[in-house]
Parts: C-alpha cells; structure tokens; sequence
C-alpha cells in the first residue's frame, strides 16, 4: 500500500503504488458490461501486467533542472571531471558554486533546518535505501525527465473540459466508466462526487458532518498566473484569496473533533493570515506537517536553498474542532514524510491510510478542491474527476 514506512518523526509514501493497488483492486470486482466501447476500456484496464500512463507521471529520474543545466551535470558525468564526487547532488552544488555564497537567514531557517535533520536520518533507515534505488544515468540528464513533462501536456490537453454541475455516487463494487462532454472517466467504487464551486458546499452535504476534511486550496500564486496567461484557464481552479479560502463554510460540516488537513502554500504572509483567521472555521492548529519530494533515487527535486524560490518540500497544517474524545491518539507536531510527486499539478499523495490512526472507526471523510476520486470518500470540486479522465489508464505504448 501507500505507506512504506510511519515512525513518530517521518514517513515514507509511495503515491503510484496506492493508485496501482486501488484500480487492480476494484477492478477485479468488475462484472463484463455489454457497452462494447465500456468492455474495451475494462480489457485495457485488466491487462494488468502492462503499465499504465499513470504511472509515467512517477517516473522521476532526476531533480528538477533547467535543460541547460541538466547537459552540464551529464557532461560532468561523461567526463568523469569530479571523480568520487559525480553524483545528481555533487552537479548541483557545482553549479551553484558559481551562484552568490552567502545567503542571509531568515526566520524559516529553522524550519528548513528541522526539515534536513529529520529527512537525513529518514535517508539513512533500510527502508528508505531499499525503495529509492534507482540511479540516474548520463542519458537521464540528457532528457531531463522529457518523457514526463510530454505526458504532462498530454493529459492537459486530453483533459481540458468544463465539467456540468453533478452530484452523484459511483457504484458500490467495482470501477464504473462514465462519459460526461463526450470525455469518458473511470470511476473507483462507492464515492460520492461533487461537481460544483465551494461556495455552494452546504448545498450538497444537506446538513451531513465529517471526520476528516482535506483542502488543497487555489492559493494565489505568481507561477499558476503565470500558466493561466499561458496556457489558458484549464490549468487548474481559480485562484483564491486567504479571506476567499476562510470564508467557505468548513466549520459548518465537522463533527466533535473532526481533523481538517489544509495543504498551504510557501508564501510567509498567506501562511500568517490563515493561522490568524482559523477561528472563522471554529478550529484549531495542532501540527504541521511537511511533504518532501524526491526522484526515484532518493534525491531531493531541488535544493533547500533554491536561487529561483522553489522548495523540495511543501507543508501542510492539521487543525482540530473542539470535542475531542480524550483517549484519542495525539498528532505529533513537525511530521516529515517523503514521496515521489506526480508530474501533474496539485496530484498529492494520498494521506488516508497514514492519518486514519487519528480518525474514528469508519469515518466520515471529504476532500474539497478535489481533482480525483477516493473510495468511501465524498469528493467535491470544479475539477473533481479531472485525473479520472481514461487518458490515465491507457497502456503505455512500448
């Protein structure tokens, strides 16, 4: 499953993994259907021995590099010029030798330096040296991971429909295949989705309350701006606002209790209003957690101290409603865990199995800004069955 390794401190996750073991799972509990176009799609799905595109979105050999940069480290790799010292790591540093040295600390160094002690003793465990075994090679930097950044505009471009408002529930057993805009959609079994802004949530929940509430938020981002001016508005939601974010009514759908995980962006003055605005929600903060992001081989996607603001980590905050049983479990606080990140934007790693500790038996559980399907789940959002769409499940041509 999804989780590799849990301890007090850190984690490791296997995202592709967890979506391999739900669609074998379920389909396997699939009756023939008579709909010739449907039995071809199930065929395609039951040759499970065959890969599937999903699965190319994990397949991250090296950190993320600019083309130019990437031929550097390959160079350096053919010539053999740094000797012991040729690794992904040793090419990086190489290159930012040429960068400005010194870099004043801010009051996030102690946060990244709490990030680096956990993750360096998480690389050091068996468990993380028997599953990040993959080594780059020299044609590695040479492509620079192209192959998943083709499929990336691959699936945007296959996938870029505006969905009509739905609020349905897909089949208790078994994937069911659905078409919506002539687009057609594998669905996991007993979800119920949502199509719909979040500003309209109560109108969907009718008055029922969850354990778990996770959001990914459209925080505003200068990068996404910059793809929506690109590329169009199919590039994911609408930016929010942190007063936008709060005003939705998530205290209005938790139980005693109830857990509401929040991935936030890395920007310092949205963190400070959001934590500032948690009361508008009736909830409080109890741990932050951080998601740190590596190849295949274990390699950070890029340095801590990046010259071009991205950080190989993102963080996400858990905050609790009152009630709490007392004999419940405490949420450690400062939770480091890895995983390879999916090419595609905003395709986190599912949490579920490593935060259903903290959670009641069968719980209640809702994702909002969703943009997948989770079994047992109520999952809502503009984009909810956008990683649904059958381009993700299509054998990978040899």
């Amino acid at each position: 499953m999804s989780v590799i390794l849990a301890t007090e401190q850190s984690a490791i996750l296997d995202h592709e993994d967890w979506l391999i073991h739900v669609m074998r799972q379920h389909n396997e509990e699939n009756t023939h259907n008579d709909d010739d176009n449907e039995e071809n799609t199930h065929n395609d799905i039951n040759e499970s021995t065959k890969k599937m595109q999903y699965q190319e979105l994990f397949d991250l050999r090296t950190p993320f590099l600019m083309d130019g940069q990437a031929h550097k480290v390959a160079a350096q790799l053919e010539a053999k010029v740094n000797n012991d010292n040729t690794t992904t790591e040793a090419g990086i540093k190489e290159r930012k030798r040429k960068r400005k040295k010194e870099e004043s600390r801010d009051e996030s160094d102690a946060e990244v330096d709490h990030i680096q002690e956990v993750f360096t003793a998480l690389r050091q465990t068996h468990e993380f040296m028997a599953h990040f075994q993959y080594t780059p090679t020299t044609e590695d930097f040479k492509l620079n991971n192209s192959h998943i950044r083709d499929l990336r505009k691959r699936f945007t471009e296959a996938s870029s429909t505006t969905l009509p408002v739905l609020d349905e529930h897909s089949r208790e057993r078994g994937l069911q295949f659905k078409t919506v805009n002539g687009e057609e959609y594998i669905l996991p079994p007993d979800v119920h989705y949502v199509c719909d802004d979040a500003a309209n949530l109560l109108n969907h929940t009718k008055g029922k309350t969850y354990d778990l509430v996770v959001l990914d938020p459209p925080w505003q981002n200068k990068y996404i701006k910059r793809q929506k001016r690109s590329h169009g508005s199919h590039h994911g939601y609408g930016l929010m606002t942190v007063e936008s974010i709060l005003q939705l009514p998530i205290g209005r759908v938790l139980n005693k209790g109830a857990l509401v995980v929040i991935w936030c962006t890395n920007n310092k003055t949205h963190i400070q209003e959001f934590l500032a605005g948690l009361h508008h929600w009736g909830v409080q903060l109890v741990a932050t957690w951080y998601w740190v992001k590596v190849t295949k081989g274990g390699e950070l996607v890029t340095s801590f101290k990046s010259n071009h603001n991205k950080r190989p980590y993102e963080r996400l905050f858990i905050v609790r409603s009152p009630g709490l049983d007392g004999n419940s479990p405490t949420i450690p606080d400062g939770l480091v865990f890895c995983s390879v990140p999916s090419a595609l934007h905003s395709h986190k790693p599912p949490l579920n199995e490593f935060i259903n500790k903290y959670l009641p038996p069968q719980p209640h559980c809702l994702e909002v800004f969703a943009r997948s399907l989770i079994p047992g789940w109520t999952c809502y959002g503009l984009e909810v069955l956008r990683l649904q769409h059958s381009f993700m499940f299509q054998n990978v041509k040899q």
